[in-house]
């Protein structure tokens, strides 16, 4: 109902029509050509996928609350499983990895992203460490995108070299993998990373600038992914595209808008619609709040894949304010660098949709571009077996298990917050906090009722 009022009464007969129309064009022409290449996903049965060791990665956070929300853990669990073993000692393997927030002393704890570039790096040191445990895994399943917009995340605070001690304890299989993996950034970081965004003083202090870590992070997880026989399928499964608009907008809209004869681009459009605004695919997609999803979800039939594309990650990453701690004015760091291609930067990304079930979104798959064209058709016959196992969901079950596993229970949280008040109480019990106005404050913060629905009194009719 958020349509304009000139498109409400036949919003969906008029996106039909448009589909009905979309396919009927997407038909190969005489010279072989159609709108929107769809392929037909590849038969897969489990014999075929015999003895194969697959791992599933997802992050969850927990929070307490102690006057306010405040993040205190997160942890990333880990589902690996050998298809066909019937001995379930040997078929599955869970691990997850903590990290308490409270322990991090660099980032920008006062922005709200803070949490995600956390979760983010333990995600991508938990699919490092899988690798590293399972010299045999033939595919690595992330929860979410692989790669997020990460110029969005720009301007923190870098890290410490205590906090980095702190992720690499773990994950690391053993000490000296986290060591050396910590000396290898810093080395890069020093001679090619740092002085290209202008902060060749940061390799002096030892520091850890979050996009140029996870950038390394992401270099390392490819290059161990490619030089693996056969090479590793590394992907992200994107359950809820929500508002993603990339593919229609600069793949599927712009060849029908390229396709419609010059005099008809304009007319067709707002002719249908009952508009005079429909002139390009950006203004296509914002005024009717068409998606990648809800398109693509009425062209591809179960058990198709679209044409992959390479996605557009990296636009934010430009020049920004950082604030570093130590620091008496902000100082200006230079992102581009970090943008491929390049040794040092992200890795590119491609991307498909896949559609398992009739009646539901597809699902967004990333993947590296660089370990090749052909792991594409790969992994989305693995995706769609996965995703059998989860019939009335359509998604794969074992990220399904991953997630369950990585939730931080309520229980979990419970027994941090009784931990952390009773320190408090300890502490002020004990004189060890003896300013009064904070005493006051830190026992209001601790005691403090919150107001629950469940907990509210009946009302008096008196």
């Amino acid at each position: 109902m958020s349509v304009a009022q000139s498109l409400r009464n036949n919003y969906f007969a008029n996106t039909a029509k448009f589909v009905s129309h979309l396919r009927a064009a997407n038909a190969r022409d005489k010279a072989g050509n159609r709108i929107l290449e769809v392929f037909d996903v590849p038969q897969t049965s489990w014999a075929d996928l015999q003895d194969e060791v697959v791992t599933f990665i997802d992050g969850g956070v927990g929070s307490v609350q102690i006057a306010s929300q405040v993040p205190l853990l997160l942890r990333v669990g880990s589902y690996c499983v050998r298809t066909g073993e019937r001995r379930l000692a040997q078929r599955e393997q869970f691990g997850y990895y903590p990290v308490i927030l409270g322990d991090l002393e660099g980032g920008s704890r006062d922005r709200k992203d803070f949490i995600d570039i956390v979760r983010i790096t333990a995600e991508l040191l938990g699919g490092l460490s899988a690798l590293e445990r399972t010299p045999d895994l033939r595919a690595l399943m992330f929860h979410g995108p692989l790669v997020y917009l990460v110029g969005s995340y720009a301007g923190h605070s870098p890290f410490t070299e205590h906090d980095i001690d702190l992720f690499l304890r773990q994950y690391a299989v053993d000490v000296s993998i986290g060591r050396k993996l910590k000396a290898e950034f810093l080395e890069n970081a020093r001679v090619n990373v740092y002085p290209k965004m202008e902060q060749p003083r940061w390799a002096e202090r030892r520091v850890f600038e979050p996009l140029a870590w996870m950038a390394f992070l992401y270099q390392k997880l490819v290059a161990t992914a490619k030089a693996r026989i056969p090479r590793t399928l590394v992907m992200g499964v994107v359950e809820r595209g929500g508002e993603l608009k990339e593919f229609s907008e600069r793949v599927l809209l712009e060849r029908v808008f390229d396709r419609l004869r010059a005099d008809r681009r304009e007319s067709y459009f707002n002719e249908q619609y009952g508009r005079t605004d429909l002139l390009s695919p950006r203004a296509l997609l914002d005024r009717l709040g068409y998606t990648d999803a809800l398109l693509l979800a009425m062209i591809l039939e179960p058990g198709q894949y679209s044409e992959p594309w390479e996605v557009a990650k990296y636009e934010g990453l430009r020049r920004g304010d950082v604030v570093v701690p130590g620091d008496a004015e902000r100082v200006t760091v230079n992102f581009r660098p970090l943008r491929p291609p390049g040794p040092w930067g992200f890795p590119e990304v491609t991307a498909t949709y896949v559609q398992i079930l009739k009646n539901a979104e597809p699902l967004r798959v990333e993947l590296f571009t660089e370990l090749g064209a052909e792991q594409v058709s790969e992994a989305v016959r693995r995706i769609v077996l996965y995703s059998k196992l989860l019939p009335g969901y359509g998604f794969p079950v074992g990220l399904d298990v991953a997630d369950k596993y990585a939730k931080v229970p309520a229980w979990m949280t419970n027994a941090y917050g009784k931990l952390i008040r009773h320190h408090l109480g300890v502490s002020l019990q004990k004189g060890e906090i003896t300013d009064a106005e904070i005493r006051r404050l830190l026992t209001q913060a601790i005691y403090m009722t919150h107001r629950d629905w469940l907990f509210r009194p009946t009302a008096s009719s008196q």
